[in-house]
């Protein structure tokens, strides 16, 4: 027996998946969940060979068992702890970790980060990093960052992005 964790996207009206639609290599192995059947969305996902399911009225609430994932934000700052790689980050290297993250080496093309935290990168990111903390620095980005569902743009310089904005740090 294997356990397998999947991720399930729920998706209300096609407007909303043209949207995700956009990002498919992100999405391209989640789930996506229809509450009612929608002829529309089904034909759009299998126009892009996508995996979903549609609810029916036979599903309780007792069925359905809600954890804390990995990535939901810690509630208690003093217990966040944090993680420092003084090291190059490889292709095909996965890093998913709820702390704080600090890359004092290159992110290669190819490697993924994910956190429910933070991540500062002091040296060039090319790979996929998905942070759903409140903060994100980076010194240079040629690579994506998607900071809480939102991809950030490309940048040459020290650069702080938070949900207010960004700011240039050098």
């Amino acid at each position: 027996m294997k356990q397998k964790s999947i991720r399930v996207i729920e998706v209300n009206s096609l407007e909303e998946l043209k949207k995700i639609a956009k990002k498919l290599p992100l999405f391209k192995d989640n789930y996506f969940l229809l509450n009612e059947k929608n002829e529309e969305i089904e034909k759009f996902l299998k126009s892009l060979n996508l995996k979903y399911f549609i609810v029916n009225k036979e599903v309780t609430i007792k069925e359905i068992k809600i954890t804390k994932t990995p990535f939901q934000k810690e509630t208690n700052p003093i217990s966040q702890k944090v993680k420092i790689y003084d090291r190059i980050i490889r292709s095909g290297e996965e890093i998913i970790s709820d702390k704080h993250l600090i890359f004092t080496k290159r992110i290669n093309e190819g490697a993924k980060i994910e956190t429910s935290s933070n991540i500062e990168i002091f040296d060039e990111n090319a790979g996929l990093i998905i942070c759903n903390g409140e903060f994100v620095i980076v010194k240079k980005n040629k690579g994506t960052i998607i900071f809480n569902g939102e991809e950030l743009e490309k940048t040459d310089k020290l650069t702080l992005f938070t949900e207010r904005g960004k700011k240039v740090l050098e």
